[in-house]
């Protein structure tokens, strides 16, 4: 037989292993099994008398193996392994024995000693049954009813949204991570939209459910503008939340400057940050104040004009002010562009600020504004083309310390102003100029408009209808405790001029009465 432990082959019948010492009960034999001396059956006695080789090897113990005989094993489990240092299978029946059972690591059982191999066996970390869990910062994997990752051409809420593409994926803190896809809505006949995937360990917890009204509130809010995509939709979907932009069609400030190959003119910079000052004095005036806090070149769009730029790719996580997923996050899991107190959970305007200032360093001097030290070199520097003032205020904008930089975004805007150029135009040579801006957009629609499908009044407001299911139940039951009109009780019939008359002629016999007793007629 050959040893399953160290590979060795001897005849398990007579002697424990001759390499190892591990014993092996056969169907035949029965009582208890030890290292030490006992008492073998009547027709070996003989053997073993006369020096045999299982008395030999019995004082040979394994180098991991216990002083105490083991317990006495069940009748059922006759016939399997017992082994004081490899953990028994839970089904010894379904996993054949010897070398066809190998271990995690690449070398085979019988090259290494016993008590190292199932050393090895214990401290080899376990794949997981579930691939797509995401395991986070502090070892912990996210939990919930399917935590798989979504693969392309996955069908959503019965049939209406196909997923197309993974455009990128931001993992937070407590296994908590969103997803961009590109998708298509068939009620909207087979439109483009852009779909956030948002999973979390608990999706039906109470803090997860004021996250997901919160961020939706805000999002249909500021939608409204035309700097920022319209939320269409939010809906649930195994095991996690989904939230539907429409598709706004434009090149990022990063594909552009990829394609053109070299770092964009001072001017369209400007007007470029002009533009998303104006969506950041929109965000904070939402109730709570609200942030976007990923602004990068990846996200922010060019429209076919050139000369209006959206804003994209907005977080549910901080549109919902869960800032409790972001303190203490690794640095690594965050972009070149975000602001250095992020990480410490302080999360404000002055964070998209920099994160803007950040953005139009790349756009002006093509390199990410990271340097030795964490100091960030000089953008006139890199490009001598840029103006000694849109360097102060890139410099100002790009401080390590908040309390230093733009703490609001008028201040920001203000100068950008006094920077902006007189004429009109972006760049010599360009064509464009700043004056009627405009956006397009799929399916042909008119600059300056949003997507406006035709079939769109047919859809039902699906945001309006999951505020209504994200709804606290106080709120359902305040609304239940007024009655409707209809259901007030009917008022008496009764004649009022009689009662009035009653009273009338009450008062005046009191008056009568007083009059009398304070004259002192009686």
């Amino acid at each position: 037989m050959i040893c399953p432990r160290c590979g060795n082959e001897w005849d398990a019948s007579k002697s424990p292993c001759t390499r190892c010492g591990l014993v092996i009960r056969m169907p035949s034999q029965s009582g208890p099994l030890g290292r030490t001396a006992s008492s073998p059956p009547q027709n070996s006695s003989s053997q073993q008398s006369n020096g045999s080789p299982a008395n030999r090897q019995q004082p040979a113990s394994s180098p991991g193996a216990p002083n105490n005989p083991p317990s006495q094993p069940s009748p059922s489990s006759r016939g399997s392994i017992v082994s004081p240092n490899t953990p028994q299978p839970s089904s010894s029946s379904s996993r054949p024995l010897g070398p066809t059972t190998r271990p995690i690591n690449s070398r085979a059982p019988g090259s290494i000693p016993g008590f190292e191999h199932n050393l090895q066996r214990r401290s080899a970390p376990q794949a997981p049954a579930n691939s797509g869990q995401t395991t986070t910062q502090g070892g912990s994997r996210a939990s919930g009813a399917d935590t798989q990752a979504l693969l392309p051409g996955t069908i959503l809420r019965g049939g209406r949204y196909r997923l197309y593409e993974l455009q990128e994926r931001q993992d937070w803190l407590s296994g908590v991570y969103e997803a961009t896809w590109i998708a298509q809505d068939a009620q909207r006949g087979a439109s483009q939209v852009m779909i956030c995937e948002l999973v979390t360990p608990e999706s039906n917890s109470v803090v997860v459910q004021s996250i997901l009204r919160t961020a939706t509130m805000a999002l249909t809010s500021v939608g409204r503008h035309p700097h920022i995509p319209t939320l269409w939709d939010a809906f649930s979907d195994r095991g996690r939340n989904f939230f539907v932009f429409e598709s706004v069609q434009g090149e990022s400030l990063l594909n552009r400057m990829r394609r053109t190959g070299r770092a964009m003119a001072e001017q369209e910079v400007i007007e470029c940050s002009l533009q998303m000052t104006e969506v950041l004095e929109l965000l904070a005036q939402q109730s709570p104040p609200m942030v976007h806090g990923l602004i990068s070149p990846e996200h922010i769009l060019v429209g076919r004009s050139g000369s209006q730029y959206i804003l994209t790719n907005f977080s549910i996580v901080l549109a919902g002010s869960a800032a409790q997923f972001v303190a203490g996050i690794d640095r690594t899991r965050l972009s070149a562009y975000t602001a250095p107190e992020f990480v410490r959970g302080v999360i404000d305007v002055r964070s998209d600020l920099y994160s803007l200032m950040a953005t139009a360093y790349y756009a002006v001097t093509g390199s990410l504004p990271t340097g030795v030290s964490g100091s960030i070199p000089q953008a006139q520097r890199l490009n001598p083309k840029i103006s000694p003032q849109f360097d102060n205020i890139l410099g100002k904008g790009l401080r390590p310390i908040a309390s230093q930089r733009y703490q609001r975004s008028s201040e920001l805007r203000q100068d950008l102003l006094a920077m902006r150029s007189v004429s009109g135009t972006l760049v010599p040579g360009s064509g464009q100029h700043l004056e009627q801006p405009a956006i397009h957009v799929s399916h042909g629609v008119q600059s300056g408009q949003k997507i406006d499908h035709a079939p769109a009044q047919q859809v039902p407001d699906s945001v309006a209808q999951a505020l209504k299911s994200l709804a606290s139940v106080d709120d359902e039951e305040d609304q239940s405790l007024l009655p409707r009109p209809e259901q007030l009780p009917p008022f008496e019939e009764h004649n009022d001029m009689l009662q009035a008359a009653f009273w009338l002629g009450a008062i005046l016999v009191c008056l009568v009465l007083v009059i009398v007793f304070s004259r002192g007629f009686f």
